[in-house]
């Protein structure tokens, strides 16, 4: 199952529905050849975000990034 089915099928209850949401928001805003701000702020290396990001910046998907650390 894909990771969007599986969202779709599972993510029914509070927030995760408002993720769903934003992503299909995302993917109809880059069908149109739209790109993303991404902000940040505080410790992502935790979350390992560079690996995320720097595969949607290779992709072309990110316009620019603003970080603001806390």
């Amino acid at each position: 199952m894909a990771i969007r089915d599986f969202m779709k099928k599972n993510f029914k209850h509070f927030n995760a529905v408002v993720c769903v949401d934003a992503a299909e928001g995302w993917i109809h805003h880059l069908n149109n050849q739209g790109k993303m701000l991404v902000t940040l702020a505080g410790a992502m290396s935790t979350a390992e975000i560079g690996i995320s990001l720097a595969e949607m910046i290779r992709q072309d998907k990110v316009g620019s990034i603003k970080l603001r650390s806390l």
